[in-house]
């Protein structure tokens, strides 16, 4: 069978909807907003999206398995993730997955909370990384450790940097769909005048870059700033190894404190904002994921710090009006330790609904087709997230895609050059520790707080959320 505001207080306005907005859902869903530059399957896509819109709730047509799985990716990227998962129900007649838009990862979450206290969840949900510490410890899964025992799923071949994040306890509860990792997009038109061919190597090169571009008239600003301030701020924690929580950072056990002001590295990074919005580097945009994305794709900026999975939109967006650069996201120093990033994104978790393991089967065949080197190589020549499965890499598509589009290298080799990637930090209340730093440093860049004050003061307020959680959980 065939398986196939001009000034300070606009910049801050631009970064806290960026925050707000980052990825296809909140949190550090670096992937929400996912680029709306037009896709070459868009038509294809709307095709599949009909004809599962049609079978939605049909378990019928020929004893099929249904299986349903809460989504939570929109844009271009969910559109091509959607049309794999129709793929696979095209390619066979045993199993039909049938993918519900629960809107964003932190949506599905909640919702995932009220809907499983009855016993009345999904089959299968996609979560956001953000999350693996509150699905861990919600009782809601089963392992997918235990779906892969059972039923001899091989994976060997997987990407091991990628998978060290969702590891916990020796146990694999979730895999992997859709990853992306945090690179450097850069205008590699402009910065070949400045004598950056190969992109900044360390934020200092950013802040370098951006006083030449506006000195010398050839770019508004020097940069638009990430998609997702706060997965920014942490990613030169995880390149040096500095935990954002005891327990070498909610790994080697539960969270009990944060670890930020232990040290003074995130005083140093929160700084480093700090200098580029009062030094103006930053582009005055607007309020929105969009705005900023635009800023870099029109020009008007010369650096993004953004998702991998928005290399093909960006591609698309620019449409050759200048020649689009990615490099690997460079470090706070260029002298500084840099074990590479964490991974972003999301991945697909098993629940534990009360329909026992009657469609275990079904998921496994199902898990099966997403690790498989094809679909891997589908998503990725068509998104820009890494592919979870090596051989992907060896697919024609990916091969012309390389070819044609070398940015998506960096994609490759920051995953490997990351051995970091599975030090990320693992607790529960990481998505609202993460909204209280974002508003102390919006309190910052308004000149409230001090970059030191910015930090401990997050710190304080980090750690009542975590004892309140460990209390009740």
């Amino acid at each position: 069978m065939k398986r196939k505001l001009t000034g300070i207080s606009l910049a801050i306005m631009m970064i806290i909807s960026a925050v707000a907005g980052c990825g296809s859902s909140s949190g550090s869903q670096e992937d929400k907003g996912e680029a709306s530059a037009p896709s070459s399957q868009q038509a294809s896509v709307n095709e599949n999206k009909e004809t599962a819109q049609a079978a939605s709730g049909q378990e019928a047509a020929g004893d099929r398995v249904n299986l349903v799985l809460w989504f939570g990716l929109s844009g271009q990227a969910g559109e091509i993730v959607q049309q794999a998962i129709q793929n696979y129900n095209d390619s066979q007649d045993k199993v039909y997955v049938e993918v519900q838009y629960q809107g964003s990862y932190e949506e599905s979450l909640n919702k995932l909370k009220t809907a499983m206290r009855t016993k009345a969840g999904p089959d299968l949900v996609q979560i956001y990384e953000a999350g693996t510490r509150t699905m861990i410890d919600s009782g809601f899964v089963i392992p997918m450790q235990t779906i892969i025992d059972a039923y001899g799923i091989d994976i060997s071949g997987l990407e091991e940097n990628l998978l060290n994040y969702y590891v916990v306890d020796g146990k694999l509860y979730s895999m992997p769909l859709n990853t992306s990792v945090p690179v450097c997009y850069y205008n590699k038109t402009v910065l070949s005048q400045i004598g950056y061919e190969d992109g900044p190597k360390s934020w200092d090169d950013i802040g370098d870059i951006s006083q030449k571009v506006i000195d010398q008239g050839l770019a508004e600003s020097g940069i638009a700033l990430c998609s997702n301030l706060a997965w920014c701020f942490e990613q030169p924690m995880v390149q040096q190894r500095y935990p954002m929580v005891d327990n070498d950072n909610g790994r080697a056990g539960r969270a009990t404190r944060s670890t930020l002001a232990d040290g003074t590295l995130a005083v140093d990074i929160a700084a480093k904002f700090q200098e580029f919005v009062t030094k103006g580097y930053t582009a005055n945009v607007g309020f929105t994921v969009e705005d900023n994305r635009a800023a870099f794709w029109s020009g008007n900026a010369v650096i993004m710090m953004d998702s991998s999975g928005s290399i093909r939109a960006s591609l698309e967006a620019i449409d050759g009006a200048y020649e689009l650069g990615v490099c690997e996201f460079p470090g706070l120093t260029k002298d500084a330790p840099n074990g590479g990033v964490t991974l972003g994104g999301a991945s697909i978790y098993v629940c534990d609904n009360g329909k026992g393991d009657a469609k275990n089967e079904a998921i496994a065949d199902f898990m099966k087709y997403l690790i498989d080197p094809e679909t891997q190589g589908f998503i990725f020549a068509n998104t820009g997230y890494f592919p979870i499965t090596s051989a992907a890499l060896e697919q024609e598509a990916v091969k012309e895609t390389m070819k044609e589009y070398p940015q998506y290298q960096v994609v490759i080799d920051t995953v490997h050059n990351s051995p970091n990637m599975g030090f990320g930090a693992l607790y529960a209340s990481l998505v609202d520790g993460r909204a209280i730093y974002v508003d102390y440093l919006e309190k910052m860049f308004l000149g409230e707080v001090t970059p030191k004050e910015c930090i401990e003061r997050s710190v304080q307020e980090i750690d009542t959320l975590i004892e309140e959680y460990n209390e009740i959980n």
